[in-house]
């Protein structure tokens, strides 16, 4: 069998996997998420608070420190896990300079959680973490487990003890959270309900028996693990094709069709934080409209007015009048104005199935929110400010 029909063949297996679990999530009800429902995947306050409520021994979820001695037990580093009752876990505490995501405190034990869902870091801010609790274990809690740049820790190596990610270590703890709480539906399925959406940002399958049905299709026989590793190792190549061929000419005749100009910043798409920006420079002399790839590879996508950041000739006011009318928190903590894109914001599927089989949908996605995003300006214009 050559390696085409090894590739057909494991696909379609896999493809007959994961539709006949849409069907049963649909029967089920568990494409329905209440975090979904009200947009805080992404928001990584909402993270913190929802992790500090499990961890907390006085929290709601009435099971005491018994999540806490789970999540401490996970840790690399030793913690003591005794006479855990009165610990004390807050967010957002201010220190100088910053404030912490999770500070857990107690039995002569402190923990600090920097939480990274896409915002980027702020210079020396694991270093000032540091500096103000240097006894404490800090720990850099992200997605994927990556690693913090060079201008958080400031070059100081002992600027953190542990790196955690939710793809792994909190969807453990999570699971682990779940089985303590068999007896106690509501808290249950909170909990299975937070583990899905954790599943939906890092990209993993929804249910443990999907997951293990896929896994047992790859490595059931050469052919099939062959097939695996080689789309494995030839996606992520696939995807400047895509961007050179289909999207960077889509939005192309998007800017040309409403009236934009559009500047590509050099793509370097195996890198995070890059992007486009649509202009008007004859009436907007300070503002853009931007959109921004937090992860590598046309990976979870925002949008917004960046402002003082990208241009100096923002001034204080407008900054400030543009950050009022967020709803929700910033996840780019330096732009003035930021939205999630309610489409293809992690579902990268999606964009991808678009982009060859329903282009109108993505030029409809994106012109509506440069269109809304235009109009946060025209009407910041009117209010008085240069914009």
């Amino acid at each position: 069998m050559d390696n085409t029909k090894n590739l057909d063949k494991l696909l379609t297996e896999i493809n007959h996997i994961r539709k006949k679990h849409d069907e049963i999530a649909k029967i089920t009800g568990e494409n329905f998420n209440i975090f979904q429902t009200l947009r805080l995947q992404s928001d990584e306050c909402s993270h913190s608070r929802v992790i500090a409520e499990f961890l907390n021994p006085n929290g709601s979820h009435g099971r005491g420190s018994e999540f806490l001695e789970l999540f401490l037990n996970l840790l690399e580093v030793n913690v003591n896990t005794q006479n855990l009752k009165k610990t004390q876990v807050k967010t957002e505490k201010s220190i100088e300079n910053g404030r912490v995501d999770i500070l857990i405190t107690g039995n002569q034990t402190t923990i600090v959680i920097e939480n990274k869902i896409y915002a980027a870091d702020q210079p020396r801010q694991l270093a000032r973490y540091r500096e103000a609790y240097p006894k404490a274990t800090i720990i850099y809690l992200t997605l994927d487990g990556r690693e913090p740049p060079d201008s958080s820790t400031d070059g100081n190596k002992n600027a953190y003890n542990e790196l955690l990610s939710y793809e792994n270590h909190i969807i453990k703890w999570l699971e682990q959270c779940k089985e303590k709480s068999v007896k106690f539906p509501y808290l249950r399925e909170t909990i299975a309900q937070y583990i899905n959406i954790l599943k939906y940002l890092t990209g993993q399958a929804r249910s443990r028996q999907m997951q293990d049905e896929i896994i047992e299709t790859i490595f059931k026989d050469a052919n099939s693990i062959s097939a695996a590793f080689f789309i494995s190792q030839n996606f992520n190549n696939t995807i400047p094709q895509v961007f050179d061929k289909k999207f960077k000419p889509l939005i192309s005749e998007i800017a040309k069709e409403i009236g934009f100009e559009l500047i590509i910043s050099s793509p370097n798409l195996h890198k995070a934080w890059w992007g486009f920006d649509f202009i008007k420079p004859e009436e907007w002399k300070v503002l853009k409209i931007r959109f921004e790839f937090a992860r590598p590879y046309l990976q979870d996508i925002f949008c917004g007015l960046p402002g003082k950041c990208h241009n100096k000739n923002c001034s204080n006011e407008l900054d400030k009048y543009l950050r009022n009318l967020s709803s929700n928190s910033n996840p780019l903590s330096n732009w003035s104005f930021v939205q999630d894109m309610d489409n293809y914001r992690n579902r990268n599927e999606e964009f991808f199935i678009d982009i060859f089989t329903n282009e109108q949908n993505i030029r409809d996605v994106f012109e509506s929110k440069i269109k809304e995003l235009s109009l946060i300006v025209e009407n910041a214009k009117k209010q008085g400010y240069s914009v």
